[in-house]
């Protein structure tokens, strides 16, 4: 009898075992994990595996400064490629790529980009890669969609997998620099710009922090606009690299290739402060907020007068940039003119 027991409860525990096998949970990544190992080792055998599981394909590495943690060099400025598994570029911030893609768009900016680092700010995938490189250097990367698709940070590479879920992508990108400060990285580059385009002038005269204003056709009269009234402006925008992205001006579109049927074309009416006196309540056309920068160049001015406004990123988009055309951390060159109401 007491073996029959025995052998009872040894069925009971194995059939009990059997039903937790049956009902073991699949992990969330499981199975796309199996896939991008098989991938790798079918197509890049000598793929090695960074910390948190990305797979780096291929490795160029540089010469310059090594970008280090995101406490060290929280801004990277980068060159990049996306890529599906099969090889197909799906985006890329290249001109010539983007020509060869059907996607170039002449009012859009091509060329390296600022990406901040850090909790909160990349994609854990890109911030492990760039912890060992050096500038010049590129590589070409694999990362999981469970690197990819959140900001948050987890511990160990399996809370990503158990937690975060995504669509995997090939990155190949060349590093360009590190910037342990963006203000001034951008301060400096604006420096170094306004010294290359306008003789005799440095840093030293900057209005405030990061401006600069230039005069470059005098006024018809040097007395200040009257308060609450409505003056007009023509304008050009272009980024340091020299590439006009916006104006008001009709010709001047069509010259550049980016005019728009969509779109009228004009001086652009003005509505100047009211008696407080702040440069802050200047209403440019019908839009409910204008970047401060451009605000303040106009408070330079006077009437007939053209000047040239150049200002770091702090005083306009900062780290949002503005759609395709004005990348995060661009400093900013406007053109300005106030001509008779039209």
């Amino acid at each position: 009898m007491r073996m029959k027991k025995t052998i009872l409860y040894v069925a009971l525990a194995a059939l009990l075992c059997s039903s937790c096998a049956r009902i073991a949970r699949t992990g969330l990544n499981d199975a796309n994990k199996r896939y991008l190992d098989a991938w790798v080792q079918v197509n890049h055998p000598g793929a090695r595996q960074t910390e948190l599981g990305s797979y780096i394909l291929e490795d160029i590495p540089g010469s310059g400064a090594v970008a280090g943690t995101s406490d060290s060099n929280p801004f990277v400025r980068v060159d990049y490629r996306i890529l599906t598994l099969g090889g197909s570029v799906q985006n890329a911030n290249s001109e010539q790529m983007a020509k060869q893609l059907g996607t170039y768009d002449p009012t859009y900016y091509y060329g390296p980009v600022i990406w901040q680092r850090g909790k909160g700010a990349l994609a854990p995938g890109f911030d492990e890669a760039f912890t060992d490189m050096r500038v010049g250097g590129t590589r070409t990367l694999l990362i999981p969609g469970w690197l990819l698709s959140t900001a948050k940070y987890f511990k160990t590479a399996k809370e990503y997998q158990d937690n975060v879920s995504g669509t995997s992508a090939i990155y190949e990108f060349k590093l360009v620099d590190v910037i342990p400060d963006i203000k001034k990285w951008e301060t400096d580059s604006v420096g170094r710009y306004v010294a290359a385009k306008f003789p005799g002038k440095s840093v030293r005269d900057s209005l405030k922090y990061g401006f600069y204003y230039f005069r470059t056709r005098e006024p018809s009269k040097g007395d200040a606009f009257a308060a609450d009234t409505t003056i007009y402006l023509n304008y050009v925008l272009r980024l340091l690299n020299g590439k006009v992205i916006d104006t008001n001006v009709r010709d001047t579109a069509a010259f550049y290739d980016i005019y728009s049927t969509g779109r009228s074309y004009g001086p652009t009416a003005i509505k100047w402060h009211g008696a407080s006196g702040s440069y802050k309540e200047i209403k440019f056309g019908s839009a409910s907020s204008t970047i401060d920068g451009f605000l303040f160049a106009l408070s330079q001015m006077h009437p007939h007068e053209k000047g040239t406004a150049v200002f770091y990123s702090g005083l306009g988009y900062t780290y949002r940039g503005s759609g395709g055309s004005i990348p995060a951390y661009s400093p900013l060159h406007f053109d300005l003119e106030i001509v008779d109401k039209p």
